[in-house]
């Protein structure tokens, strides 16, 4: 019998606030090890213990996944947690079948529970880059009318893009931000976690997984969980830590997670944006450089903002220090198909909006490259399996 691995959740109140461990026994790939996860909410005190374990579950699905071995959960689950979950692994097992297995979610007990706030509320993770700033902006400003989400809270967590070690710079973080929102009416509510480091999750697959969770810590105030999301309608890529395709799966009975602003490209957003008085002066894209409370500039990523900002009519912005070189567009890193798709958005929206520029030539000659060396490297490939196939064929005649 496979042994599975055990899953409780504890709670203590601390003098920054209020601490949850997740305590993961029989982690390791021996079936030995022991994990613990700890989520801060940093300045609350008054916070009920968990009825259902949904949010934990969901933070650890792919350690639990990547293991292979059931998942016993000492707790409740609620109904429509277990049957997301189910659902949510039966994806990435079609999207990763070499890296995934579907196992076996055991808990305490299944129940039914109602939505837990009436009237609903809605908390959004936001860490000062664009897709969360353009959900909290829409949402708290009310640009959808009547499908608005009634935001009121917003999470910003420590030990995702800023290291667990670095107070100070998630303080400067917390400064950044926060003309923002005050200016929006919510309430920022700060967590620290371990989950990233702890929990053995390669990130590119579980990232929405794990911000799904820290929102469900705040379930028994919000009955909705916003997320910012990523690629658009257009352009949605597989596998991927969050998609529309799989998101809402991340949703127990406390808490629906909605994944929001699909329809909109990440330049697009940018324009929204610039209604907001002060919004692109105060965002935090950069997750590379050195100090989380400013970008670098340089990274693909604060690039790529650049781009976008260009794309607008925007020259120049607060949120970047030193005025933009053009030369960084041919020094562009792309390690990833979907931060390519992310820059070929930006040649459709110039496209469209009859943009044109120096920039735009060099984009175009920067994701051209990458191109063909997306192709060079697909045919390197199909030769590689074609040589092995043939191998195994010649071996497979030497031993007959």
């Amino acid at each position: 019998m496979v042994k599975p691995i055990d899953l409780s959740v504890s709670q203590e109140i601390r003098a920054d606030g209020t601490r949850r461990t997740i305590s993961l026994r029989n982690a390791g790939s021996s079936g030995a090890d022991s994990l613990e996860i700890h989520v801060d909410l940093l300045g609350e005190t008054d916070v009920p213990a968990p009825d259902v374990l949904d949010g934990f579950v969901i933070g650890v699905i792919f350690h639990a996944m990547a293991s292979g071995r059931p998942l016993r959960i000492h707790g409740a689950l609620s109904r429509s947690a277990c049957m997301n979950l189910h659902e949510y692994q039966a994806a990435w097992m079609v999207w990763q079948p070499g890296r995934y297995r579907q196992v076996e979610l055991i808990p305490d007990s299944v129940v039914d529970l109602p939505i837990a706030t009436q009237p609903p509320r809605a908390i959004s993770a936001f860490s000062g880059g664009v897709d969360g700033s353009f959900t909290a902006v829409r949402h708290a400003r009310g640009w959808l009318g009547n499908a608005s989400y009634p935001l009121h809270d917003v999470a910003l967590v420590q030990g995702f893009d800023v290291p667990l070690d670095d107070d100070a710079g998630f303080e400067r973080l917390v400064l950044r931000i926060r003309p923002l929102i005050d200016a929006l009416g919510v309430r920022l509510r700060l967590m620290r976690t371990n989950l990233k480091h702890v929990a053995r999750q390669r990130w590119e697959d579980s990232f929405g997984a794990q911000i799904a969770s820290c929102l469900h810590n705040f379930s028994h105030l919000n009955a909705y969980g916003l997320m910012g999301s990523g690629e658009p309608y257009s352009h949605i890529t597989y596998p991927w830590g969050s998609t529309p395709a799989t998101d809402y799966l991340l949703s127990g009975d406390r808490m629906r997670l909605i994944l929001d602003g699909s329809a909109f490209s990440r330049t697009e957003k940018i324009e929204g944006l610039a209604r907001e008085p002060n919004a692109l002066n105060v965002l935090k894209v950069c997750w590379e450089g050195s100090d989380p409370g400013r970008n670098c500039g340089h990274c693909e990523k604060c690039v790529r903002t650049r781009l976008n900002l260009l794309a607008v009519g925007v020259t120049e912005s607060d949120c970047f220090d030193e005025p933009f070189d053009l030369a960084e567009i041919g020094r562009i890193k792309l390690d990833l198909y979907p931060q390519y798709v992310e820059l070929a958005t930006i040649l459709e929206y110039a496209a469209a909006h009859g943009v044109s520029g120096e920039w735009v030539t060099l984009l175009k000659r920067r994701l051209a490259a990458y191109k063909r060396r997306a192709a060079l490297n697909e045919a390197l490939a199909s030769t590689r399996g074609a040589l092995a196939s043939a191998r195994d064929r010649l071996r497979a005649g030497a031993r007959t």
